[in-house]
């Protein structure tokens, strides 16, 4: 089971602080969390990755046990 984790406004919109799944990349997180949310897939796909605290790409494989972090892109100005 991999831990996915949610921080920010993304948290906020969906309304999904944390929870756990069989997943094998960070790819396929966020097909579950379209699946879950209703919201569309490119909104986690744009999202920050951490894994096990280190920064993660989408195509990022998962194993047994590894935290994957959403974090939402911000922006400034």
């Amino acid at each position: 089971m991999v831990s996915v984790k949610m921080f920010g406004p993304l948290r906020l919109k969906t309304g999904f602080r944390d929870f756990t799944a069989e997943i094998h990349s960070v790819r396929e997180a966020c097909a579950v969390m379209k699946d879950r949310t209703g919201f569309p897939e490119k909104e986690f796909r744009a999202c920050v990755f951490m894994v096990n605290g280190a920064p993660a790409k989408i195509s990022t494989k998962l194993k047994d046990g590894d935290e994957l972090v959403f974090l939402a892109p911000s922006g400034g100005g």
